[in-house]
């Protein structure tokens, strides 16, 4: 070989280094790594996933925290005043009717829920107390109402209490069923149970201090 023949052999061997060079440098500019590296990454990624994965869910926060339902329970009642809007939350789970003034739970009181139990009333008889939003539309004195609830006692005496409020639960019902309400009771023993037809029951006492703040138009919510 003649030495024009080995410089341009020499030359054309440095030139092909040189483009691979380039070709180096271009790949690790774009992020390219080496095998090793992308495997060490997509490790270190799934490890992140599967971690994401197992952290717990924060759980769902009752209507009324317990701290505050157990304030209510204990301390000294505040005295009630008619002049001002007290709303009402009432908790099915826990058997639970709360007066609220804001955002302070001024009384709480047991109650008993429909023999349905938890879940959203459907139809007429279902035994379910509706959830929901609603407002009072009617305050009645049922000192002198009935009830026959089928047992074969018949018509029975102080069923209701000495009132019943009536709730406005048209907007759920679509009107194929009515007659929601808080109303006394003559078995106080069913009181903490899934025991009416549908209605909130509480203790007659309970019921009469609870009448002299609700009005027309007070915000009744019921949840589960």
């Amino acid at each position: 070989m003649n030495k024009q023949n080995r410089f341009f052999r020499h030359k054309g061997l440095a030139g092909a280094l040189a483009v691979f060079a380039v070709i180096l440098a271009v790949a690790f500019a774009a992020g390219y790594h080496l095998p090793d590296a992308a495997a060490k990454k997509g490790e270190k990624t799934a490890v992140l996933t599967e971690t994401q994965k197992q952290k717990p869910q924060k759980a769902a926060e009752p209507a009324i925290s317990p701290e505050k339902a157990k304030e209510a329970d204990c301390k000294e009642p505040l005295s009630l005043d008619a002049s001002k809007n007290y709303h009402i939350v009432i908790e099915k789970k826990v058997h639970r009717l709360y007066l609220l003034l804001g955002d302070t739970v001024v009384r709480s009181y047991g109650c008993a829920i429909g023999k349905g139990g938890l879940g959203q009333k459907q139809r007429r008889g279902d035994n379910m107390t509706p959830v929901g939003i609603f407002t009072v539309d009617e305050i009645d004195d049922a000192s002198s109402w009935t009830h026959d609830f089928g047992d074969g006692r018949g018509e029975i005496a102080g069923a209701y209490g000495p009132w019943f409020i009536s709730l406005d639960t048209e907007a759920l019902s679509g009107g194929s069923w009515d007659g929601i309400g808080i109303h006394g009771t003559h078995d106080p023993q069913s009181i903490g149970t899934d025991a009416s037809e549908g209605c909130i029951r509480l203790q007659n006492k309970d019921l009469q201090e609870l009448r002299s703040v609700v009005k027309v138009g007070t915000v009744v919510e019921i949840k589960d």
